[in-house]
């Protein structure tokens, strides 16, 4: 699992603190009450790659 926070964080702590965020508050509505992988998926989080990508976008 934490190959896969790290990947999806892009390594940054600012980004993994938002995407654990994102999973707790997944676990609680789903409720799981943990967060596991099944709530990272479930997380509404867009890595900075991803939201670089849709500004891109909308820009065209």
């Amino acid at each position: 699992m934490a190959g896969y926070l790290l990947t999806r964080s892009e390594g940054t702590i600012g980004e993994l603190a938002h995407l654990l965020t994102d999973a707790a508050v997944a676990a609680i509505e789903s409720g799981e009450e943990a967060i596991n992988q099944r709530t990272l998926l479930l997380a509404p989080y867009a890595g900075p790659s991803e939201r670089r990508r849709l500004f891109e976008r909308e820009l065209t």
